[in-house]
């Protein structure tokens, strides 16, 4: 089933993110769909919150990722920060207008 617009699991990684609703926000607005999972704790929890939304990309915010959390997610594509994640809607929105 094709979705009308992409969507981005935004994650909070181990301790919750002031920039996660704001960043939420800028994505929505930028016509992507937002599923806020909020604080997971570890690199298997968002990995099968992954699995179950099947999000075209996923916001990783909060502590810095681990490599084993990395490793976890190399199927999907994933930013790290608020600016990654402007900057992917933006480049997202501009190449299917």
């Amino acid at each position: 089933m094709a979705r009308d617009r992409p969507r981005v699991l935004l994650v909070e990684f181990a301790r919750p993110d002031p920039a996660a609703v704001a960043l939420g926000r800028l994505l929505r607005d930028e016509g992507l769909e937002v599923i806020h999972a909020g604080p997971l704790g570890t690199g298997e929890q968002i990995l099968r919150t992954a699995e179950q939304e099947d999000p075209d990309a996923i916001a990783v915010l909060g502590d810095p990722p681990t490599a084993e959390l990395q490793a976890a997610l190399r199927d999907f594509r994933v930013f790290t920060t608020p600016e990654e994640g402007a900057r992917w809607a933006v480049s997202h929105r501009e190449n299917t207008v």
